[in-house]
C-alpha cells in the first residue's frame, strides 16, 4: 500500500510539473476544469446524488458555471472573498459538527455547497496562471499545502495528544496541526528565498509577512481537509473515490487546495504591491 501511495504521488506530481511549465493558459485551464469536473463527480455522491443521469446533470451545471466564470464581467476578487468566507464559515460548521449519521436532507444544500466549494479554487488557479511568475505562484500553493499535511502527520505522529477535531478526524491533532504550520513556513520561506532575485527585495518585515501568509495558507488548507472529512463522515464512506491508488479520489487530493488557493490569491491581490514597492 505505501509503494502504491508513494508511485501514485510520484505520478501525480509529474503531471502538475507538466501542466504548470509545458501548457499555454487555455489548456492549462482545460486541466484544471478536468480535474475539477472528476472532483465534482465525487461531491455528487457525497451530496446524496444516487443516480447516474443526476450525477452527470451536476457535473454539466458545474461545468457551466466555471465557463460563465470566464465570460461574466466580475472582478476576480470578489470570487476569492467568497471563497474565504465560506471557508470561514464551514469551520464552525466542523466546530459545530457532533457525528451526525447519513440522510438525504441536506442534499440540495450540499449540491448549492459545490458552488463555493470548487468555484473559487477555479478561478484562483486560473488566476495566478495569468501572473507574470505564474510557476512560482501556483506550486508555492501546492507546496504549502503539502509541506501542512507532511508537517502534520510526522508531529502527529511523533508528538501528537490533543485532538484536533476528533468528531471529523479523530487522527488530527493540535501537536500535528502546530507541525504542520511550521513546515509551511518553513518551505514557502525557502521557495520565496530562491526566487527573491526575481521578485523584490525583501526585508525581514516582509519575511515575516509571508510566514504569517505561509500559515494563514496552511491554515485554510486544513479546513478544506477537514470540511471534505465531515462530508464523508456523514455519509459514512472513507475515501471521495478510488481513481488514485493508494489515495482515494481527488478530491481527497485537492480538498485543501480548494480552501488554500482562493486566500492566496487574494493574499497576492493584497500584498503585491507593497512587495513591489
Amino acid at each position: 500500500m505505501l509503494l502504491q501511495r508513494v508511485l501514485t504521488a510520484f505520478v501525480l506530481l509529474f503531471v502538475l510539473l507538466a501542466a504548470v511549465f509545458y501548457l499555454p493558459l487555455q489548456l492549462f485551464s482545460l486541466f484544471i476544469a478536468l480535474v475539477i469536473s472528476v472532483s465534482v463527480w465525487e461531491w455528487s455522491a457525497l451530496a446524496g446524488i444516487k443516480n447516474t443521469a443526476g450525477r452527470v446533470a451536476y457535473v454539466i451545471f458545474m461545468l457551466g458555471c466555471l465557463w460563465v466564470t470566464l465570460h461574466v464581467p466580475i472582478p476576480v476578487e470578489i470570487y476569492f472573498i467568497v471563497g474565504l468566507v465560506f471557508w470561514v464559515a464551514a469551520y464552525f460548521f466542523i466546530y459545530a459538527y457532533r457525528g451526525q449519521q447519513s440522510g438525504t436532507a441536506y442534499t440540495l444544500l450540499l449540491m448549492l455547497v459545490g458552488l463555493p466549494l470548487f468555484v473559487p479554487g477555479w478561478m484562483a488557479f486560473v488566476w495566478l496562471r495569468e501572473q507574470q511568475y505564474f510557476a512560482f505562484h501556483v506550486l508555492s500553493v501546492f507546496a504549502v499545502v503539502a509541506a501542512a499535511d507532511t508537517g502534520a502527520y510526522f508531529a502527529g505522529r511523533a508528538l501528537g495528544r490533543y485532538k484536533l477535531a476528533v468528531n471529523v478526524s479523530p487522527n488530527k491533532t493540535w501537536e500535528g496541526f502546530c507541525g504542520g504550520m511550521l513546515a509551511s513556513s518553513l518551505i514557502f520561506t525557502v521557495t520565496s528565498f530562491l526566487f527573491v532575485n526575481r521578485i523584490a527585495e525583501i526585508s525581514v518585515t516582509r519575511w515575516l509577512l509571508l510566514v504569517g501568509c505561509a500559515m494563514l495558507i496552511a491554515a485554510f488548507s486544513v479546513v478544506g481537509d477537514l470540511f471534505e472529512s465531515m462530508i464523508k463522515r456523514y455519509r459514512d464512506v472513507k475515501d471521495s473515490g478510488a481513481i488514485l491508488p493508494g489515495h482515494g479520489g481527488i478530491l481527497d487530493r485537492i480538498d485543501g487546495l480548494t480552501a488554500a488557493a482562493p486566500v492566496y490569491a487574494l493574499l497576492l491581490v493584497l500584498l503585491a504591491p507593497r512587495f513591489a514597492a
